[in-house]
């Protein structure tokens, strides 16, 4: 399942993104892969994200996850969090992957 979310950066990208890589573990005990993230162009606090869990549980079981909530809320409004389900009719990586520095 792909989900789009949307959240308020509290401190810069570079520190979320080394939260996120420091929750690791958490990551692969929740399915997920990030397909996508980064700030809007035009305001730097907001980040989206375009994020795979491998189902539904995985999904929920990362909502509900009280440990990982604080550690983003070191880096993030939590409360600010609009995740978004997408359906099944959607394609990645056409015509061939991209990859952005960063």
């Amino acid at each position: 399942m792909l989900v789009l979310g949307q959240i308020k950066l509290i401190k810069d990208f570079q520190k979320w993104k080394k939260m996120v890589q420091e929750s690791g573990d958490k990551l692969k005990e929740y399915g997920m892969t990030f397909i996508f993230a980064g700030t809007q162009a035009n305001d730097n606090t907001i980040l989206n994200t375009v994020i795979h869990f491998q189902s539904v549980e995985h999904f929920q079981k990362f909502q509900s996850d009280d440990e990982l909530t604080k550690r983003r809320a070191e880096v993030v409004d939590v409360n600010s969090a609009v995740m978004t389900p997408i359906s099944d009719t959607a394609f990645t990586n056409f015509p061939e992957p991209l990859t952005l520095e960063g």
